[in-house]
């Protein structure tokens, strides 16, 4: 019967192919497990190196799309599937590949360029157009951003390097400049001695460069002045919100005025010069 025939064959063929087969099988779930824990190894040795995480996820991606190829050729390679036809037919594939996929070659060789020339790292605050927030990872093709109120931004890489970016925690110290309005008839020397008070007690302001209070300019409805402080990048906001409280509390004791915007009217009596002019 050709039924039977054609079992007898599968048998027969299975019965030659099981061992590969089990290998296959062996091989695949080995290698698997085996680059999962490569990987792991790896980037733990990198972090003990003490090298920036973001370099650390960087390799770790592109380190495992390595070992995965890998584990799948030896798999067929089990199989007796002629691998080095697959690898001419994938090379042949590649540019078409890589002309179909440029954008996203692009952000790899970008992600390179970002940990090599390191314009931020993990941890750094960053702003880019109307986006900014914490960077959270850099992968191979993507960076991802957390904002303050906690969403996940994830931004290409080529992106980020052709655009401007604002890096906020670069540094280890940043200006603080502050405003305050008082009345024109306020005491202008008391007034700045309340800042200048206040500055030097902070303790999150630096004592150098000096604080700094001055004039900044006459506005329409009080004189407004700058005092200007230095802190660690930490203590930035921390420090303005504090000193928003600490100069209005101080401004009370010392009877000083932040006065509301005011505009004068002047009335014109168009009857009278009517008749002034009769």
């Amino acid at each position: 019967m050709p039924a039977q025939t054609m079992w007898q064959d599968f048998l027969l063929w299975l019965q030659g192919a099981l061992p590969r087969l089990i290998g296959a099988l062996l091989i695949f779930a080995i290698g698997w497990k085996l680059s999962d824990w490569l990987i792991r190894i790896g980037k733990r040795m990198l972090n003990r190196t003490g090298v920036e995480t973001g370099f650390v996820t960087f390799v770790g991606s592109l380190l495992k799309i390595l070992l995965k190829v890998i584990v799948v050729i030896a798999v067929l390679d089990q199989l007796d599937v002629n691998v080095s036809a697959i690898v001419a037919a994938v090379g042949a594939a590649g540019v078409t590949a890589a002309l179909a996929l440029k954008d996203n070659l692009s952000n790899v060789a970008c992600g390179a360029q970002i940990i090599l020339t390191k314009p931020f790292k993990v941890g750094d605050y960053i702003a880019m157009d109307s986006t900014e927030g914490t960077v959270m990872r850099i992968e191979m093709m993507f960076t991802v951003l957390k904002t303050f109120d906690n969403r996940e931004v994830v931004i290409p890489n080529s992106t980020l390097t052709a655009a401007v970016i604002t890096n906020y925690t670069a540094m280890e110290n940043r200006m603080l400049d502050l405003t305050y309005g008082i009345s024109y008839q306020d005491d202008l020397l008391a007034a700045k001695a309340v800042l200048q008070k206040l500055a030097e007690e902070n303790p999150k302001i630096l004592k150098q460069p000096a604080p700094m209070v001055v004039v900044r300019e006459h506005g329409a409805s009080a004189v407004h002045l700058l005092l200007r402080v230095w802190c660690k990048t930490a203590d930035y906001w921390p420090l303005y919100y504090e000193m928003q409280e600490q100069v209005k509390l101080a401004f009370d004791r010392a009877n000083l005025t932040i006065p509301f915007d005011q505009v004068d009217v002047h009335l014109k009596d168009e009857r009278k010069e009517h008749d002034s002019d009769e």
